[in-house]
């Protein structure tokens, strides 16, 4: 008999069981699941906001400028990133998969159309309003694509470690970078309510 009594498992046994993977069928919470799924809730929050500011300027009377169209376009392309981003990991751990292969490939499938996003604002941007990319909007998407390439080091392993962290991390900076966008981007939209800015 085990010098704790029976039913009393040894820290060994603890340790054991807490690092062994789980049972055939056995499903495991991924970690940072409930902030991704927090995370997808706000971004397709912000995709709807996104699309009522249009209805909210053609009630006004305001006609729909190309601006209006890239403006719309762009912010619904970055929330449904955002989303999608968010559920891919928990969707791939239904797999089964382990963490670290969760994790390395969502880094690399979430990174392909942050990069195609931030390439392609530039001239979308530019064929809408005639003008050359604000130093504010370059500095946004530099940080966005900071934020692919700190995906594609987790997704080839050349980052370790926190690779939950390091992913979350990664997806949020591309919702707080498109939501302070879209607050300055205001100015366009509504001229009469923030100066006429651009």
């Amino acid at each position: 008999m085990r010098a704790g009594g029976p039913g009393v498992c040894s820290g060994e046994e603890v340790a054991a069981k807490v690092h062994s993977p789980p049972e055939p069928g056995v499903h495991v919470e991924l970690q940072g699941s409930t902030y991704l799924y927090a995370l997808a809730t706000v971004s397709i929050t912000f995709v709807g906001f996104s699309a009522l500011l249009i209805v909210f300027r053609q009630s006004m009377g305001g006609a729909v400028s190309r601006y209006d169209s890239y403006f719309t376009l762009s912010f619904i392309q970055a929330g449904f990133i955002v989303t999608a981003g968010a559920l891919v990991p928990p969707l791939l751990a239904l797999y089964g998969w382990s963490p670290e292969v969760v994790w390395r490939t969502s880094s690399v499938v979430t990174a392909v159309p942050i990069f195609w996003f931030v390439a392609t604002v530039p001239g979308r941007r530019r064929a809408a309003t005639g003008r050359p990319v604000p130093v504010f909007v370059w500095t946004l998407l530099s940080v966005q694509a900071l934020a692919g390439a700190v995906l594609v080091l987790v997704g080839t392993g050349i980052l370790t470690g926190r690779d939950a962290a390091v992913y979350a991390s990664a997806v949020t900076t591309m919702m707080v970078t498109s939501g302070i966008a879209y607050l300055l981007a205001l100015g366009v939209i509504l001229p009469d309510l923030t100066g006429g800015r651009e």
